[in-house]
């Protein structure tokens, strides 16, 4: 594998980029909506993308995936919402279209308050119209690690950190002619929580708190039997066979400790 990795990321490298000499190849400003519930959904849902798909990348390689998810929006090929692009195919263990929405990375790590932030930060810009012109009318995208099957038949436009990204051939901002619509109506049920002061939004975790079956474990509770018990006295071997003797004559007469079980314990009586 380690032999396999430098050829596959050089093989990607080798590719050429995608001309763009004017401004045709340039996605416009996003219009996010001017409603402060919707546009606070459609940042969560953007800051969830750009901190999972790209936390580890530059400022340059977080504003690309952003871009690619807002050119997303604006195509008709794909849901007419930022939260409906970002978790389109969740609800099934394979098909996402970002893989953090439905392989567990959500729930696995612990948020890193400060890379949260950043990404809040770049997604907020990007909903406010700010365009990462590189990228251009991007809509896919892959680390330099893997070449999936459908990187050959589309377009290569940049290489931003380790992500290669990719437009439709002969793709204009002509193409890209879906309004963006209601965010409320599409996204997928999301819980906050706090973390330092930073708010978390998890998606699909209400959802699954009322799918799965509540599992109730019963306690079993074990009486204590009580039953005979053998008494062996221990004595020194000078004096063993006469102290077997004794305990034979108290068992036959009664005369012996009593030795009973009570809620446990052995407790001995008379004698």
């Amino acid at each position: 594998m380690r032999q396999i990795l430098p050829m596959i990321v050089a093989l990607n490298l080798a590719a050429p980029a995608a001309a763009q000499s004017d401004d045709s190849g340039l996605a416009a400003p996003f219009a996010a909506s001017r409603d402060p519930a919707e546009f606070e959904q459609a940042l969560e849902c953007l800051t969830q993308a750009v901190y999972y798909e790209a936390r580890n990348q530059s400022a340059d390689g977080q504003r690309a995936v952003a871009q690619v998810v807002l050119n997303r929006v604006r195509h008709p090929s794909y849901p007419n919402s930022v939260c409906g692009v970002v978790f389109q195919g969740s609800e099934r263990s394979t098909g996402c279209q970002f893989s953090f929405t439905c392989d567990g990375s959500m729930y696995r790590a612990s948020m890193e308050p400060l890379a949260w932030e950043r990404a809040q930060r770049i997604a907020a810009a990007a909903l406010s119209g700010s365009v990462y012109r590189p990228v251009g009318l991007a809509l896919n995208y892959h680390t330099t690690a893997i070449r999936p099957y459908w990187a050959p038949s589309l377009a290569r436009q940049a290489v931003i950190g380790d992500h290669i990204f990719y437009r439709r051939p002969n793709s204009t901002e002509a193409s890209f002619t879906q309004t963006p619509g209601l965010e409320m109506a599409s996204a997928p049920s999301v819980t906050s929580r706090s973390t330092r002061g930073v708010r978390v939004h998890t998606a699909r975790a209400e959802r699954l708190r009322y799918e799965m079956p509540v599992m109730e474990i019963p306690v079993m509770e074990v009486p204590v039997v009580e039953r005979a018990v053998r008494v062996q006295a221990v004595a020194s071997r000078r004096s063993a066979g006469g102290q077997r003797a004794t305990t034979r004559r108290a068992a036959e007469t009664g005369s012996g400790p009593r030795v009973t079980v009570e809620g446990g314990v052995r407790v001995a009586r008379g004698g």
